[in-house]
């Protein structure tokens, strides 16, 4: 899948017993916010360090922009955009101990923001995965888009704890341990594939947590987003992901779910119509998902997680605020 790829040249040797991080961004199209997000990276202070760029078959003249611009990047051009498989394609070819993963339109906040990325898991040697507190990109406000966490952003915005949420380009893990798991599932292509990770995660033993002190600004661009597309993706995968990694009545309860909150807002926006074609097509290739069942300590563990989650007043109004869509 890969077209080409540059040998980086930010391998910088390190004199201090530093940790490795790699940090990944994944592209598509979006010059603007890309160069942000690079130049972002580019003043790190942190070292050793890589950057690597995986260009999502944008179809435009990237490649050679990034070669001309951002010589220090690896660039890894794929020949078809496989969604969150990019992240995958990233991952696999990082060579650090950490890797970062972001996307295009999401850029650090600060100099220091991988100096933190290390102290976390220094500080966190249990942690497979850290989090990163998602800033609205000009007001510098906590993005209510970007809090799914299991617990109220009111009370908990800026304190540390476990969590059971991975917001898939603000985040970073321990490659050996993204890695063993399997990583994002490429079939769902975008939408859920952090919370089947996370699920996977925990269920393995491993813990995430949120991090507030790592800081991100996310510029929520919209040219390459479709108002229609969310609504179809995010209800397909829910049901992939029922049979993928619920039994029972769990199964029938997280789906009930899905299209009770996806159903209110696809009816508040208008796109029932692409709602009801995700769920068609979900249910008519279910059969063809892996299956990857939770087990009973798996869910145990989210139980333990998720005792503290924000009550359904706080929920709604956050929802409202900033549809989770």
């Amino acid at each position: 899948m890969i077209h080409s790829i540059r040998k980086s040249k930010m391998e910088i040797p390190d004199k201090m017993g530093n940790p490795f991080i790699s940090v990944v961004v994944l592209n598509y199209r979006r010059r603007e916010e890309l160069v942000r997000t690079l130049e972002s990276v580019r003043t790190q202070t942190y070292r050793p360090c890589e950057l690597i760029v995986v260009d999502n078959f944008s179809e435009d003249d990237s490649p050679a922009f990034l070669a001309k611009n951002y010589p220090e990047a690896r660039v890894l051009a794929l020949q078809a955009n496989i969604g969150c498989g990019g992240r995958n394609q990233g991952v696999q070819s990082a060579r650090g101990t950490f890797v970062v993963t972001i996307d295009n339109d999401i850029r650090f906040d600060s100099a220091t923001e991988l100096e933190k990325v290390a102290k976390a898991f220094g500080r966190l040697p249990d942690a497979s995965g850290v989090v990163f507190k998602v800033l609205h990109d000009r007001t510098g406000q906590l993005h209510l888009r970007d809090w799914c966490h299991p617990r109220s952003y009111i009370d908990y915005a800026c304190l540390e704890f476990e969590t059971c949420y991975i917001p898939e380009g603000a985040c970073a893990f321990r490659r050996a341990d993204f890695l063993r798991v399997g990583g994002h599932y490429e079939p769902f292509w975008i939408g859920g594939e952090g919370w089947d990770l996370a699920l996977r995660m925990l269920d393995s033993g491993m813990e995430i947590y949120y991090c507030p002190d790592i800081h991100v600004r996310h510029a929520m661009a919209h040219e390459t987003r479709s108002e229609r597309r969310p609504y179809y993706f995010l209800m397909r995968n829910r049901v992939w992901m029922a049979f993928k990694d619920y039994t029972g009545w769990r199964c029938w309860v997280f789906l009930a779910h899905g299209l009770a909150v996806n159903g209110f807002f696809s009816l508040r926006t208008g796109n029932l119509l692409d709602l009801f074609r995700g769920l068609k097509d979900g249910f008519r290739d279910a059969s063809r998902i892996a299956r990857t069942s939770i087990s009973a300590k798996g869910w145990q563990r989210l139980k333990r997680i998720t005792a503290h989650r924000a009550g359904w007043p706080t929920r709604l109004k956050t929802h409202w605020a900033q549809p989770e869509i």
